[in-house]
């Protein structure tokens, strides 16, 4: 299994055009500099009014399939888990 963390940043318009079948794949630049494609029904369940922000972290098979996403929970008590990633 590989890991990829990447921060999306999408406005209520930006998500507003894949609800209406524009697009269905969200193109994203990961925090390792890599360009990663992931289909924006795996992202619906971090849709809230302000779109969808915030760090997250791919897990992919060794043929880089999708597996899953998850946020990252930002704890400044630790420095967080991106910056200890890096």
């Amino acid at each position: 299994m590989k890991q990829i963390s990447l921060s999306l940043q999408l406005t209520p318009r930006q998500v507003e055009e894949y609800y209406r079948g524009r697009a269905r794949h969200v193109v994203a630049e990961a925090a390792d500099g890599r360009i990663i494609q992931l289909p924006i029904k795996v992202l619906h369940p971090f849709i809230s009014k302000q779109g969808i922000q915030g760090d997250f972290l791919v897990t992919t098979d060794d043929e880089n399939r999708f597996v899953k996403i998850a946020p990252i929970k930002n704890d400044d008590s630790r420095g967080g888990l991106l910056n200890a990633m890096g």
